[in-house]
């Protein structure tokens, strides 16, 4: 099965999916184009991360393309920086032969329209393959996510949630197709799909694996399935970090640090300044689960749970703030923005409770109960854990399309006016979502702030 092969049916949808997706990173290209298409010997990281602000989104792929250096962390992210650096030579011998012109956001907006379309692609056929709703639905519930504020936003940032979105849709979507069909999951195509999904973000790498589990069930436990499809591309991914991290990583560290001290033995303000900023930001993070722990420094046991969850997980996510808009948390925007209107908390409180509704009508399918499990293990790492609390909003693309698939199982399952006002429902809220976060953004993009 060629899963990239558009289907007749799905066309017209792709195409309009697909201009939306070139106007956003057209809006991108457009805020930062006359500093970040500079080339040639510069300092690319002052260049650009010092200029660069969409929430708390990095700029790291912009810097990597324009010079590659793996800047990613390692154990978060291992196979990135390779990724990547196909993309970078590109982008040197192009700078080259223009005359130092940085193509880097041309290329970075081409793989995120390439993943954002797929993954518009990928979210239509588990609406319309794998739930079974109608056309005109699947449809709609596409538009419906991608119509929540950092989907959209994820589609134009050069970050790596994207990718990560494109590789969890095809994911659920595979397993989706294989249920339906009764067939298995094949040990290499786990081994494939785990290989990338964790290369690109080593927390998501456990949904291939409980998406083996829901499809082949206990075979996926037999020694050689095991073998293929985990042993092996985790002591893949092993060995490749632990040659990168000796080989670049540390020796570039040690080379920062005795550069980091000379700077402060220069200017004793600049240390200060530094370690104040550094103090601002660890209480903004709040207290980690373990201190003085890589693996935990973006743990947090402090922070408030329901109104992170009110205002950041099923707030920000699915509609921006108008105040402190895209602001970085790292930078001026406090930890909790309130809206300013009541109707943002109603569309909030109607968009729950429509998930809730499919989440009780799809409890029994199997393929819910996957998505399900993907949720429950986001859920334990951001809200039990605080993983990222304060800002969860900017990986809602791991999660959020747990909602447009509930829904859509709450359309299969209601009948008459009950099916007539959850799709009349859903239509209100869709277009309100792209006109409140397409304003927003569209505002931001051009002026720096929202315009009335």
């Amino acid at each position: 099965m060629n899963i990239f092969k558009l289907k007749k049916e799905e066309l017209a949808a792709a195409l309009v999916a697909l201009l939306m997706f070139v106007a956003l990173n057209g809006l991108m290209i457009y805020k930062y184009y006359e500093r970040f298409t500079r080339g040639g010997n510069l300092g690319f990281w002052s260049l650009f991360y010092g200029h660069f602000q969409v929430s708390g989104f990095d700029c790291l792929t912009y810097i990597t393309l324009s010079r590659w250096k793996i800047l990613y962390s390692l154990y978060r992210h291992p196979l990135l920086a390779t990724l990547m650096y196909p993309f970078a030579t590109l982008n040197k011998w192009l700078m080259e032969w223009t005359g130092e012109y940085n193509f880097a956001i041309w290329i970075v907006a081409a793989i995120l329209v390439f993943c954002a379309f797929y993954s518009f692609v990928f979210i239509y056929r588990i609406c319309r393959e794998v739930i079974g709703v109608g056309r005109t639905d699947a449809t709609l519930l596409s538009a419906f996510f991608f119509g929540f504020a950092y989907v959209m936003i994820t589609a134009m940032v050069p970050d790596h949630f994207c990718v990560s979105m494109f590789l969890l849709t095809m994911t659920l979507y595979i397993a989706g197709r294989r249920l339906r069909s009764g067939r298995e999951l094949k040990a290499w195509q786990t081994m494939l799909l785990f290989f990338f999904t964790t290369g690109i973000t080593t927390t998501n790498g456990v949904k291939p694996l409980m998406a083996a589990l829901f499809v082949n069930g206990r075979k996926v436990f037999r020694w050689r399935y095991c073998t293929v499809a985990l042993l092996l591309p985790a002591a893949m991914l092993g060995g490749w970090y632990v040659w990168q991290y000796k080989t670049m990583v540390e020796p570039a560290a040690q080379h920062d640090r005795m550069e980091m001290k000379k700077k402060f033995a220069k200017n004793p303000a600049f240390e200060k300044k530094i370690k104040t900023h550094d103090a601002w930001r660890e209480k903004q993070s709040g207290e980690p689960l373990v201190e003085d722990n890589p693996l935990f420094e973006y743990t947090n046991v402090s922070s408030p749970r329901i109104k992170a969850v009110v205002e950041n997980l099923f707030g920000e996510s699915l509609q921006l703030h108008a105040d402190h808009l895209l602001e970085d948390l790292n930078v001026s925007r406090p930890v909790f923005v309130n809206y300013r209107l009541a109707v943002n908390y109603v569309v909030e409180a109607l968009i729950v409770l429509l998930m809730l509704g499919g989440i009780v009508c799809g409890r029994k399918q199997r393929f819910m109960q996957l998505c399900l499990s993907w949720a429950a293990f986001d859920m334990l790492l951001h809200i039990g854990l605080g993983f990222g609390i304060n800002e969860v909003y900017i990986m809602s693309a791991h999660w959020i399309f747990i909602i447009p698939i509930a829904v859509g199982y709450l359309l299969r399952q209601t009948e008459g006016r009950w099916q007539t006002g959850v799709r009349a429902a859903l239509v209100l809220l869709t277009l309100w979502l792209w006109l409140w976060n397409g304003s927003l953004l569209t505002s931001y993009m051009l002026y720096g702030k929202w315009v009335l």
